[in-house]
């Protein structure tokens, strides 16, 4: 998982850190670049105040995000498309792929989200899980 801690960190006087600005930029970049997050032309506002429920316009979003800040618990941007994955999906994963440089290809492919096996089976696991782990991308 990338570091998130950007997102909640404080900052003097108000002022938005660069990390924080860097950040924001990185995630308007994750969620237009996945065409199912438009509706009616704009992306959910993870604001604290839309609190994903309003669809804006990239630029109104990114603003939002600069004044308010990100709503509570959201380093996981599973309404913009980042899988959830728990920490025992991830172990499985680990176990049946490896980390040898001979499987390298193995696990690019294991980190394939088009594969519709894996996605299967994944969301087969995700119903026996609860949500108390970590949110890594895959």
């Amino acid at each position: 998982m990338d570091d998130r801690s950007w997102m909640y960190r404080d900052s003097p006087q108000g002022l938005r850190r660069m990390d924080y600005c860097n950040g924001v930029q990185g995630f308007i970049n994750f969620a237009t670049s996945i065409p199912r997050n438009f509706t009616g032309g704009g992306i959910r506002c993870p604001c604290r105040k839309c609190e994903n429920k309003k669809y804006l316009h990239q630029d109104v979003v990114m603003m939002h995000l600069l004044h308010k800040g990100f709503m509570e618990n959201y380093q996981c941007w599973y309404a913009h498309g980042e899988v959830f994955v728990s920490e025992s999906e991830r172990r499985m994963e680990e176990m049946v792929v490896g980390s040898t440089s001979s499987a390298s290809n193995v696990h690019e492919a294991a980190n394939d989200n088009t594969n519709p096996y894996r996605n299967m089976v994944m969301d087969a696991m995700r119903m026996n899980q609860g949500n108390d782990s970590q949110c890594p991308i895959i």
